[in-house]
């Protein structure tokens, strides 16, 4: 089965948590695509990222949630990659039968959001999996991990990185 990781950070210099998991992602041999680094100006390109999608069996989004939300650069890449004649339409849906999996982090405790809002953080990525046909797999978050509140956040990072790792590969 193939595993490709979409990571997107809109202040990777500062992520503890999300360096972390990316490592860990790595070591499992998931491909990852950092956009951050590989589109520092966010000109992305399309064919390479389609072909990656194309390739892949399960495709992990992984991101911090800033306000609510994916970053900036990740619903970018959605809106130009995930096109329509080629991820939905008439004539093509190369999304459809994949597994999705929306794997996020938070700065914020997991107290400091209720159960709506939990699930409303994923509501926009299980709509568009439904649409483009995918498989959209429970989410899953690890809360608190902003490094300069919480000591052990990359510790913690990468215990969400292994429980990502082993639900995928129990699939």
């Amino acid at each position: 089965m193939k595993v490709l990781v979409i990571l997107s950070h809109s202040y990777q210099a500062q992520s503890v948590s999300n360096v972390a998991i990316a490592e860990e992602y790595k070591q499992a041999g998931f491909e990852l695509r950092n956009l951050e680094e590989l589109y520092p100006a966010g000109n992305f390109d399309i064919a390479a990222e389609q072909a990656a999608l194309e390739a892949a069996d399960v495709v992990i989004l992984q991101h911090p949630i800033f306000w609510y939300n994916m970053p900036p650069t990740l619903k970018c890449w959605m809106d130009e990659v995930w096109t329509y004649g080629w991820a939905y339409g008439s004539e093509s849906n190369k999304l459809a039968g994949k597994k999705l999996l929306h794997a996020y982090t938070t700065g914020a405790p997991r107290d400091k959001y209720t159960d709506e809002v939990v699930k409303g953080l994923s509501a926009p990525l299980r709509a568009s999996a439904a649409f483009t046909g995918m498989e959209f797999l429970e989410p899953m978050g690890v809360f608190g991990q902003l490094a300069m509140a919480n000591p052990n956040a990359a510790t913690e990072a990468r215990a969400f990185a292994q429980s990502v790792i082993a639900r995928i590969k129990s699939l």
